[in-house]
């Protein structure tokens, strides 16, 4: 029996995510020059044409995975934003999450790295990478900014402390290169967040 149009566009999705998952991965390992549609197909498991059915060059592949961390990232501090609690709380709970997906998916930081240092990196991907990262640092300020008020985060420029708190974070999704500091435990949230205590 052939399948619905919407079992088509399910089964479309689920293999443009699957091709996804390969591709981070493989540009975090790799890196974007060295990657090649024929290494994105064969981690996705799907012949080499059909990642063409879904992106129609690798850049576009990037370009998403770019798109989608960033996007991330937006999203959890909204939602932490919108969650009960003191700034504090959300603070916590956000960094909380970013040391949890550093944990689970380690390509994503490795990925964002590349995207602000490599020089093959397509004008689209900069452009979408300085939109959502000026987004993303104008709500950590604003969130670290309600804890100052409140008198639960040091009285430093909200700037400095959001970047502080990304390099803090990004420095420990790099370890996670290194085999044998993958072995040793991350810091609690609450040890690096020690930082911002008044």
């Amino acid at each position: 029996m052939p399948r619905t149009a919407e079992q088509n566009q399910r089964l479309k999705e689920e293999r443009r995510r699957a091709l996804l998952k390969a591709a981070r991965e493989v540009f975090a390992r790799r890196g974007l020059a060295a990657t090649k549609m024929t290494d994105l197909a064969a981690a996705a498991g799907i012949s080499y044409g059909l990642v063409y059915h879904y992106f129609p060059d690798k850049e576009s592949v990037f370009a998403a995975l770019v798109e989608e961390a960033v996007r991330g990232g937006i999203e959890l501090l909204a939602s932490a934003r919108r969650r009960p609690g003191t700034p504090w709380e959300q603070l916590h709970y956000v960094c909380t999450r970013l040391l949890e997906g550093i944990r689970e998916e380690p390509s994503i930081p490795l990925i964002l790295v590349q995207a602000h240092a490599s020089e093959s990196v397509p004008a689209v991907v900069e452009q979408a990478l300085d939109r959502y990262s000026t987004q993303f640092n104008r709500h950590l300020e604003e969130l670290i900014a309600s804890g100052q008020k409140a008198g639960q985060i040091v009285n430093v420029p909200a700037t400095e402390l959001a970047r502080t708190f990304l390099a803090t974070v990004q420095g420990l999704a790099l370890t996670q290169i290194f085999p044998q500091l993958r072995k040793t435990p991350f810091p609690s949230t609450d040890t690096i967040l020690r930082l911002f205590k008044p």
